[in-house]
């Protein structure tokens, strides 16, 4: 059904050929472009939808296939801004531009980086002895980056793929925090193909821990404490704002929930304007999936790639908001909301209590187009249930306003 959903949704789209990329059966620029690699499509499933209204659609595939390009593979297609080096199929509804994953014409060091020969070749270079046995890719985003794990020995390599021009900027990252704090350090890079190598850091994220069945918890001040330890970034570039990302993420709520463009709004207006400067380091992205524990230990952070200059209560918001999703589908919801409380009440004694708040709030509105982005079955109602959720978090900063005043 939600399938169907997403088609009618797109159907108000004003870029040309919206409607073509999702359908109930295969996509007509997916077909052509295997009809011209003398293969055919058996099925085409979408597995994940990035749309900017009036701007851009990029649609992820999951395809099965004959011929040349047999078996299962992930296809992309996307119109409105269509990356040089991506094959361009013209059709009735316009130019679509269409890649086979490892293929991105954005991200040109993927296909390098799944190559176990080439892998070996460019670790040997940065210093590592171990021989490269395996390659897999962990995940992607089209256009913007591939995490590869390659099994060298023993031992695991992590491959960040990004565009070339963003290479050497999150080296430098890792490379300035591995020197004060548990990330993953950076061997090296290949610039011109957008390639960074990292160390492995053992662990399980938090959030496997928090999914188990008797979840053996850290401290909250421990996971706390990590943010607390981020040094001074190396550059100024400030971090994405919680509350400027809910402005525009907001764009994308009220078209695919109309029905709720009224409450979208009332909690845009709650959440106000961004009052603050970028003036203290933040991780960027800070959530239970970032975060290696062994044991009930937090022993590393990773995913630094939004490192920088933002505000004081940019990375607690974020954990609470990502909290306030994960916690009802854990085996014991209970744990993990008693968790995020007790985080809660560590940093309101730091950060403004009410602001802390509608930076929540602003997450969760945030996050809320991602059952629509994965294309989860029931994407509808978890779009609602979010934004609900993200009602609850503004009335709360009301409340502890109108308390301390």
């Amino acid at each position: 059904m939600s399938l169907q959903e997403t088609a009618a949704i797109l159907a108000t789209e004003t870029l040309v050929g919206a409607t073509e990329l999702v359908t109930e059966g295969v996509p007509g620029p997916v077909a052509a472009a295997y009809d011209a690699a003398a293969s055919r499509v058996e099925s085409a499933t979408p597995v994940q939808v990035s749309w900017r209204p009036g701007r851009s659609l990029t649609v992820r595939y999951r395809v099965r296939g004959r011929g040349r390009l047999e078996g299962d593979r992930q296809v992309v297609a996307t119109i409105g801004d269509v990356p040089e080096g991506a094959l361009v199929v013209e059709g009735p509804g316009g130019a679509v531009g269409i890649w086979v994953v490892p293929h991105d014409p954005s991200l040109p060091g993927l296909v390098s980086a799944l190559d176990p020969v080439t892998v070996g070749e460019l670790l040997r270079s940065l210093g590592a002895t171990e021989p490269v046995h395996r390659v897999r890719l962990r995940s992607y985003r089209p256009g913007r980056r591939g995490v590869v794990e390659a099994q060298a020995g023993a031992s695991s390599i992590y491959l960040k793929v990004v565009p070339p021009g963003e290479a050497q900027a999150l080296h430098s990252r890792h490379r300035h925090l591995a020197e004060v704090m548990s990330v993953p350090d950076s061997l090296g890079l290949a610039r011109e193909l957008g390639i960074v190598a990292m160390r492995a850091l053992p662990g399980s994220p938090l959030r496997t821990v928090l999914k188990g069945d008797s979840p053996d918890l850290p401290s909250a001040a421990s996971i706390a404490a990590l943010i607390g330890s981020l040094p001074d970034p190396p550059d100024d570039a400030p971090a994405s704002s919680p509350m400027i990302r809910a402005s525009r993420m907001a764009q994308l709520l009220v078209r695919i929930v109309p029905d709720e463009r009224d409450r979208i709004d009332e909690i845009l207006g709650e959440i106000g304007s961004e009052p603050e400067v970028a003036r203290v380091p933040v991780h960027g992205d800070f959530h239970e999936a970032q975060i290696l524990m062994t044991g009930a230990r937090p022993t590393g952070l990773i995913d630094v790639d939004g490192y920088g200059w933002g505000r004081a209560g940019d990375d607690p918001a974020t954990m609470l908001g990502h909290l306030s999703m994960l916690a009802p589908s854990c085996r014991d919801p209970e744990a993990v909301f008693g968790f995020a409380r007790e985080l809660n009440r560590i940093w309101d004694r730091v950060v403004d209590p009410p602001d802390l708040r509608r930076r929540t709030a602003a997450v969760v509105l945030g996050l809320a187009t991602g059952p629509f982005r994965v294309q989860l079955a029931n994407w509808p109602e978890a779009t609602r249930a979010r934004i609900e959720t993200a009602r609850t978090w503004v009335e709360s900063a009301r409340s502890v306003g109108e308390t301390r005043t």
